[in-house]
């Protein structure tokens, strides 16, 4: 499979293999509901078969409130890894993640610290 790379305003995607996807957040974007937007129309116009997808948290960036509760709402989205490798991504995730839980949609969603492990995970139905 040919590796194909796409780019939002906020990130860059690879897709990795037919159905796992690496996105990586630019240094110091910030996720807003319009981010999210603009990920929801990729994420159409790009797929009509479900996905995983890997979040790569290396860089710093923030969320609004809005922004945080809208992000990966796509439809197709079945399973979310967030990698992250330092203390304050992994907050900053982790109250990502338990706001998704108000919502009820965060039970595919889950946080790692090892590449290899999130893509395993990602891997198993």
């Amino acid at each position: 499979m040919t590796t194909m790379k796409y780019k939002l305003s906020f990130c860059e995607i690879e897709q990795l293999t037919d159905n796992i996807f690496e996105a990586t957040i630019n240094e110091g974007a910030v996720i807003d509901r319009k981010c999210a937007e603009e990920a929801q129309i990729f994420w159409h116009d790009l797929r009509k078969e479900p996905y995983e997808l890997l979040v790569n948290n290396k860089n710093q960036f923030s969320y609004s409130f809005m922004g945080s509760q809208k992000i990966g709402e796509h439809s197709l989205e079945r399973k979310t890894a967030v990698l992250v490798d330092n203390p304050i991504s992994k907050d900053q995730m982790a109250t990502v993640l338990e706001l998704k839980k108000l919502y009820g949609n965060a039970k595919n969603r889950k946080v790692f610290q090892d590449r290899d492990k999130a893509l395993k995970w990602l891997k198993t139905s």
